[in-house]
């Protein structure tokens, strides 16, 4: 008797949940209707964190039943079920319904896909209509508030507070330091007579730690010594001037050295943003005390940087402003007696985001270019030319921010980045919502449309493979007319619209939110229709460390190119001697080339997800550094 009623109590708690869940999803659904937009509905909500935690075990399993299931379950819904679909599949979502905006409606919420820039640009323009959903972003609230997990007044405050420093001396610094660190992370790849083809398993980390180092140095003036140039370099302890130099020795103090406290909390930066920070260091997991660890140690080093910093500024220390912090520290007013709302917590929080946002970033998008020039030798060849033209012979020491990077960014270096970010966006869905109980209209192609209120939104990178904004050669072929907005094709970007100046600054609603100057790409380069390249998002909450990135990426191309050619590693298809033995440019090394280009292009293809940015996830694409002229797998194309 008990059994039974236990049985009743849950099978009448199971219809009850179904049917409230069900009359949501009919109410959802009515809404979603009367915005005059396509509407798919799905049964659950596929970005909720279980989903997202769990799909790879439980789409397969959906997949199965559906094949027993009556025709009329089938549908679109299903490329839904992966919650990266917008890079699995690009645009062809958006083809089959007709229309560049459409809705995803689920029980408990709903979700406006957007790959239209018409609209892109409504809505990143209209962010009082349109505002982040902060409830995403709270969990980077882990040492204060910042411009990323903040909205209306308190992020004018502190976009205010951070804008600033972002200007033409930090960019100055940081090609400077590019140059510095560049030239390091080549010392580890080419090996230490120079030479390089030796196989490197996993770039990613490379470019992972020159990017960390970067963003050290240039955000916070801290000279991080690579491991491989531990003691190779002391006596730049007394000629750079940096306010902390470290390396592998643990500073008294401290548990972990500033190196392994930041990569152990930026590489794991998703289980502070699941599990409590507090309740890391408690974790019956080592893993998990070692990432609160990591999360404590860095937070002490950067408050000994900031009574550091705070000092210099006060004493009128002219490189007290050069680094991101110490120009926030600067601009802030903290340092005054006057009143002022910011607090040292206002300043943490900030540099936080702006190390979190300033690495993974930009390691990726190094790592993606040099897989796909390793691939496409004609584009990588047409790379190093540019930069010979540019670079004239001089030697690195003699490069300059002033001479040298406007070159660049208007030329191959700039071309193959604009590229790489198109292909690969880091983050592949840039969310926006609507207030609940606000709908929000939007104008396509001249008729109105509503997005009802309490939608998440998502501008998506599938924009950047929607055929109306990347056209194909006039004189290609029809097959390879379709194939080319998925091609990689850093040539597309060479083609002359302005001979203006090289930027074009961009005029925000507030001179002092404006951040970096210049738009997206140089105004030498081919210029994307307004809406439809949004790596960096768009409109008055772009990135604001967008030109920090592109200064860093196109120098660390140009150093890497004026001296060396990047080859996709074969030994998994042929041993070195194997290769030695084949007549160079012949079709057996050929054929062997192929086999490392198709397994790369999978890995590209099926491995890469996000977490928090889009990145290789449990594989490598190996690769080898030749210096120029002693290339193995050089074709005519």
């Amino acid at each position: 008797m008990a059994i039974a009623l236990i049985l009743c109590a849950v099978a009448a708690i199971a219809f009850y949940y179904l049917g409230n869940t069900y009359r949501k999803l009919q109410r959802n659904v009515a809404v979603a209707k009367s915005s005059g937009l396509p509407v798919i509905v799905i049964p659950w909500n596929t970005f909720s964190v279980f989903w997202l935690a769990s799909h790879t075990l439980w789409t397969p399993l959906v997949k199965r039943v559906l094949r027993f299931l009556p025709a009329f379950v089938h549908g679109q819904w299903v490329d839904f079920l992966n919650p990266e679909w917008a890079y699995t599949l690009g645009h062809t979502p958006f083809e089959k319904l007709g229309k560049d905006v459409f809705l995803l409606v689920s029980p408990t919420l709903t979700h406006c896909f957007v790959a239209d820039a018409e609209a892109i640009t409504q809505i990143t323009t209209r962010r009082n209509d349109f505002p982040k959903p902060l409830e995403m972003y709270r969990a980077l609230d882990i040492y204060g508030k910042n411009l990323v997990s903040t909205e209306g007044g308190d992020w004018r405050m502190h976009r205010k507070l951070a804008a600033p420093s972002f200007g033409e001396k930090n960019n100055e610094l940081v090609f400077n330091e590019t140059l510095h660190h560049a030239q390091s992370l080549l010392g580890l790849w080419a090996g230490p007579d120079g030479h390089g083809n030796q196989t490197i398993v996993d770039p990613s980390s490379g470019a992972m730690n020159f990017a960390l180092y970067i963003i050290s140095s240039a955000g916070f003036d801290v000279r991080v010594v690579w491991p491989h140039e531990e003691g190779k370099r002391s006596a730049e302890r007394k000629t750079e001037g940096k306010s902390m130099f470290v390396g592998s020795e643990v500073p008294a103090g401290h548990q972990m050295t500033y190196r392994e406290a930041l990569s152990e909390l930026l590489h794991n930066i998703m289980i502070t943003l699941i599990i409590p920070p507090g309740y890391l260091p408690k974790s019956p997991f080592k893993f998990h005390r070692t990432v609160g660890k990591a999360l404590v140690e860095w937070g002490q080093y950067m408050d000994e940087l900031y009574e550091l910093k705070k000092s210099q500024v006060a004493s009128g220390d002219a490189t007290g402003g050069m680094d991101l912090f110490g120009a926030m520290i600067r601009e802030s007013g903290i340092l005054d007696e006057k009143s002022t709302k910011l607090q040292k917590s206002d300043l943490l929080g900030n540099a936080f985001v702006i190390m979190l946002a300033g690495h993974e970033t930009t390691a990726n998008t190094l790592h993606f270019a040099l897989v796909y020039l390793a691939m496409n030798w004609g584009s990588q060849k047409r790379l190093q030319d540019d930069i010979d033209n540019i670079v004239q012979g001089n030697p690195i020491s003699k490069w300059s921010y002033e001479e040298d990077f406007p070159k660049f960014f208007g030329g191959m270096p700039a071309a193959v980045m604009n590229e790489t970010l198109r292909l690969m966006q880091p983050i592949i869905n840039i969310p926006k919502s609507t207030s609940p109980g606000r709908p929000q209209q939007i104008t396509l192609e001249g008729e109105q449309y509503t997005i009802p209120g309490g939608t998440h939104i998502f501008l998506s990178c599938s924009i950047h493979r929607n055929p109306k904004y990347w056209p194909a050669p006039f004189d290609a072929s029809a097959e390879d007319k379709a194939r080319d907005v998925h091609r990689f094709r850093p040539e597309r970007w060479l083609v002359k619209t302005k001979t203006s100046d090289d930027s074009v600054d961009v005029n925000y609603d507030d001179e002092e939110l404006r951040g970096p100057s210049g738009e997206d790409t140089s105004s030498q380069l081919f210029k994307p229709v307004k809406g439809s390249y949004i790596p960096f998002s768009d409109g008055f909450r772009s990135c604001i460390g967008r030109r920090f990135a592109q200064v860093e990426l196109v120098a660390v191309l140009a150093v890497i190119f004026s001296q060396y050619s990047v080859e996709l590693a074969v030994d998994d298809f042929a041993s070195d001697d194997e290769i030695a033995k084949m007549p160079k440019g012949g079709k057996e090394r050929r054929e062997v080339y192929k086999k490392a280009c198709d397994r790369a292009n999978y890995m590209l293809r099926e491995k890469s997800t996000s977490i928090i940015t889009l990145q290789l996830r449990g594989v490598t694409i190996p690769l080898r550094f030749a210096k120029r002229g002693e290339e193995r797998f050089v074709f005519d194309e």
